[in-house]
């Protein structure tokens, strides 16, 4: 599978591949991981493409790069915008409609980092009911995430992840 220019150092920047909090978090492929993690996406089991350019479809430009961990659903980047921004997408609906959850790859793994910090203490179910988030840290940590989208998303994924 061929990456798109930029996406492999930034991956590469994340000191971790995954981040839990409480019963949820973000869980990121390897390089080594991406082209099984298209199957069920872009391709089914038997290597047939399940991509297509109707409303509703998986486009042959989208690469699952991971999944929010609580329901599984995919994370993927939109490789025909060289800014590489982050989707994600209910699985299992019948058809596709994307959310953005980042305007760039980069937007991401920063916004990542920061998920990291608020996740630290808070990766269980027990952790969080110990260590509850402050509404002055939420609050913080989403006013830090639009800052680092250039206020272009809108924050609902973000939001659930930190969710009690």
């Amino acid at each position: 599978m061929k990456l798109p220019n930029g996406y492999t150092s930034v991956r590469q920047s994340l000191p971790v591949s995954e981040v839990s909090y409480g019963v949820g978090g973000i869980e990121l492929l390897s390089n080594g991981e991406l082209e099984e993690g298209q199957i069920g996406y872009s391709i089914g089991s038997d290597g047939a493409s399940l991509s297509g350019d109707g409303e509703g479809d998986w486009r042959n430009s989208w690469i699952v790069v991971g999944r929010e961990t609580a329901c599984g659903d995919p994370l993927f980047i939109d490789t025909t915008d060289p800014l590489l921004p982050v989707f994600t997408a209910i699985h299992g609906e019948g058809s596709w409609s994307p959310k953005q959850v980042a305007i760039s790859f980069d937007a991401f793994a920063s916004s990542m980092r920061e998920f990291a910090k608020v996740a630290l203490g808070r990766a269980n179910p027990v952790e969080l009911d110990n260590n509850p988030l402050p509404e002055s840290v939420r609050e913080t940590f989403l006013q830090r995430i639009t800052e680092l989208n250039g206020h272009g998303i809108n924050l609902e994924f973000w939001e659930l992840m930190i969710e009690s």
